[in-house]
């Protein structure tokens, strides 16, 4: 019992204090390492940032074309109307052909209106214009001609005095027109001609 007394044991320095100081530094080194990965991320972030394209902002083209509209359609209520554009050239030729002096060669007739007839239709029965047939009667009016009173003047190539063999195709290619021609200018509902008959030969051309 002695012994013990004069050699005590040391005292063992307490275990804790090593492992909390521990614990700190690796706290210190977690907050170091979420620190950097936080700034890491940060620059990361403001290069995608840098890299994007820029954004363009698309101007509003309604207004634009609110405005166009707009001005159109005052410019459209401003402009007068357009004219219908006439063709001068066909004016002035009609005038000059109703001042053109009637110049008819050949024979003429006396034709009075009968049942039926008209102004329009005597003009096609002599194969003659309307326009000639009013230079050649001035006092007639188209709408006021009468049965059996109205006389017409109206121009014909002549006459032709049916002969042996004179069938009115021999006659009609004679005069260089047509079957139907002779028919009508005569009245003619058949293709017959009796000899002696006197036929009216209507104008070639219409003038």
């Amino acid at each position: 019992m002695e012994f013990e007394d004069r050699n005590p044991k040391p005292e063992t320095p307490n275990s804790g204090l090593p492992m909390a100081v521990l614990l700190v530094l690796v706290g210190i080194i977690c907050l170091l390492l979420y620190a950097g990965w936080h700034l890491m991320s940060d620059d990361a972030s403001k290069v995608t940032d840098l890299n994007q394209e820029p954004v363009v902002v698309e101007k509003m083209q309604d207004s634009i074309v609110v405005d166009t509209d707009t001005t159109m359609v005052l410019e459209s209520a401003s402009l007068p109307a357009e004219q219908p554009k006439t063709d001068s050239k066909e004016a002035v030729k009609e005038n000059k052909d109703d001042n053109k002096p009637v110049n008819i060669t050949g024979e003429k007739l006396s034709h009075t209106v009968k049942d039926g007839e008209t102004f329009y239709g005597i003009a096609n029965k002599f194969n003659v214009s309307a326009n000639t047939l009013k230079k050649l009667n001035p006092g007639v009016e188209a709408n006021g001609i009468k049965v059996g009173i109205t006389k017409l003047i109206v121009p014909i190539q002549g006459y032709h005095i049916v002969g042996p063999g004179d069938i009115l195709k021999v006659v009609a290619k004679k005069y260089d027109i047509s079957v139907e021609a002779i028919m009508n200018a005569n009245g003619k509902t058949k293709n017959f001609a009796e000899r002696g008959e006197k036929l009216i030969i209507p104008r070639k051309v219409k003038e």
